[in-house]
């Protein structure tokens, strides 16, 4: 069987690992737990799953270059052994400084080595559908949480929040170690023999491959790097606070927040895939502004809600977050080539990790400083509007590249 018709056995494999890498997505529910265990404030709580997000999107940048010294398959390990150490370091927490460095930083690590890896591993498995691979592989990372914080906050009640750590290790590493063996490299003449663009598409992809240093030097670069950091800052927001806001704005129970996390991720998979997929056809940049539009109007639904439709406006939150992250992989390889795509993607990815520190910081501040998240959710909906003319802007640019060759 050749590697064009073995290529969905890859896939599925890769998505196995990024649904165990996904834990990240169910921070929210091990956050009060936590602040009870070490006597410690939202605000400093919060910071550990800043410093994991920052650690998994700027760590990429250096060590990316390794997976074609290495192979993927050895490089995947190395980080699923940071992963799964972190985890079971993480059961020994006695402090908030040992917390940011084994969850915040050893994690962390595990995450930068497993999830920038597949993502762009999975586009170059099927370079004539990006939009699809990248939205099926990033489902399946978001989809994390709808498995993990049900399971997490079962096992807490009956061994508490440390020992959850522990019991997460040991699934991965059963689960992930074996799986990692089924992911082989892409021979290096494959994007080129498959890569090709729909008549339908209103993607324009350019024909350089440009290197990492070349990238760099661009302006698309720079704002692509903003408007993503604007695009996914609402659903790290919420993320990392999902089921704080649900028990103190709505009062819900733990366990009833809990299980909302869960059907949050539920919508936040739902837009990985379907917003990635519908990108292949109607365009990447058509797809962004929608989806800062619909985010803008939904932060401000939040501000004037209650109840089910206050659940709604974060559940459409959820899925256009979803949506954003599909899109990292494809606009990079749209607009920097697929060749250098493993390099050149973790440079990309570290809007991501602007977002995160943007994101969950803002809302834990806001809500120290005014008691509610009101402001924090009008603070993204002038982000929303300000990434929709971005992408505007860059879907202008590449048309004018495109029409006269630039």
């Amino acid at each position: 069987m050749n590697f064009e018709r073995r290529r969905w056995i890859y896939m599925a494999s890769a998505m196995v690992l990024a649904l165990c890498s996904g834990i990240g997505y169910a921070w929210s529910v091990f956050q009060k737990p936590l602040m009870g265990n070490l006597n410690c404030g939202l605000k400093a709580i919060s910071f550990t799953f800043t410093i994991q997000i920052l650690i998994s999107t700027i760590a990429p940048v250096f060590l990316g270059k390794y997976q074609k010294t290495l192979g993927v398959g050895n490089y995947l390990r190395i980080g699923i052994g940071f992963y799964v150490i972190g985890l079971a370091a993480t059961m020994f927490t006695n402090t908030i400084g040992y917390l940011y460095i084994v969850y915040g930083i050893v994690v962390g690590i595990g995450i930068a080595m497993l999830y920038p890896t597949l993502m762009s591993y999975s586009t170059s498995l099927f370079p004539d559908k990006t939009g699809l691979a990248s939205g099926i592989l990033a489902c399946s990372y978001g989809s994390g949480a709808v498995l993990w914080a049900p399971i997490a906050t079962l096992f807490m009640k009956k061994h508490g929040v440390l020992a959850v750590f522990g019991l997460f290790a040991v699934i991965f590493a059963v689960v992930m170690i074996p799986t990692s063996f089924l992911i082989k490299n892409v021979p290096e003449n494959f994007n080129e023999r498959l890569k090709k663009v729909s008549k339908t598409s209103n993607n324009v992809v350019g024909n350089m491959d440009y290197t990492w240093r070349e990238m760099l030097k661009t302006s698309t670069y720079y704002i692509l790097v903003i408007t993503l950091t604007l695009g996914a800052t609402a659903g790290l927001m919420v993320m990392g606070h999902a089921s704080t806001i649900l028990q103190e704005v709505l009062k819900y129970t733990a366990e009833r927040a809990a299980l909302l996390v869960g059907l949050f991720s539920v919508f936040n998979s739902f837009g990985r895939f379907i917003f990635g997929f519908v990108s292949d056809r109607f365009g990447r940049y058509n797809v962004m502004m929608f989806l800062f539009a619909v985010i803008g109007g939904a932060m401000i639904l939040l501000t004037k809600s209650s109840g089910i439709i206050f659940v709604a406006a974060l559940l459409i939150i959820s899925a256009c977050y979803g949506g954003f992250t599909s899109m990292f992989s494809p606009v990079c390889a749209d607009n920097f080539g697929l060749k250098n795509l493993s390099v050149n993607y973790p440079f990309l990815y570290v809007a991501y990790g602007l977002a995160g520190a943007i994101g969950p910081q803002l809302a834990a501040r806001i809500k120290t400083v005014s008691g509610g998240y009101n402001l924090a959710f009008l603070t993204v909906t002038g982000m929303s509007v300000l990434g929709f003319f971005l992408v505007l802007f860059l879907k202008s640019k590449k048309k004018l590249h495109s029409k006269y060759n630039f």
